[in-house]
């Protein structure tokens, strides 16, 4: 069963686990606004923090669901395991690509 819960952040989210959230890296709105300037902030800043606190959901996430591919093959289910498997595999070729746009951002004299 998803049910939604609350985070620091403003977007909705809807699902239920048990891993802390943090602050959002500071001063991340999670959406709230495009404009970050309007609220003293430096766009980029905003964004590298904001991407930083993505990567880091991203694993737990992908973590969360290595956990739930463990049980189903427990349960004799190793088709449905393996294709989590490949969801999780996916996840972290996706942060991998994330993480790669980050160090560029964080260090643009690498490019």
């Amino acid at each position: 069963m998803h049910l939604d819960h609350d985070h620091p952040h403003s977007h909705p989210h809807p699902h239920d686990h048990d891993h802390d959230h943090g602050d959002c890296a500071g001063h991340i709105h999670c959406g709230e606004h495009a404009d970050c300037a309007a609220c003293g902030a430096d766009p980029m800043t905003e964004l590298l923090a904001l991407m930083r606190y993505m990567v880091g959901h991203n694993t737990q996430h992908a973590n969360e669901l290595a956990g739930l591919a463990k049980k189903l093959d427990e349960m004799g289910n190793h088709t449905a395991y393996e294709q989590v498997m490949q969801a999780v595999g996916d996840f972290e070729k996706g942060n991998l690509r994330l993480s790669t746009v980050l160090a560029s951002l964080d260090h643009p004299e690498t490019k």
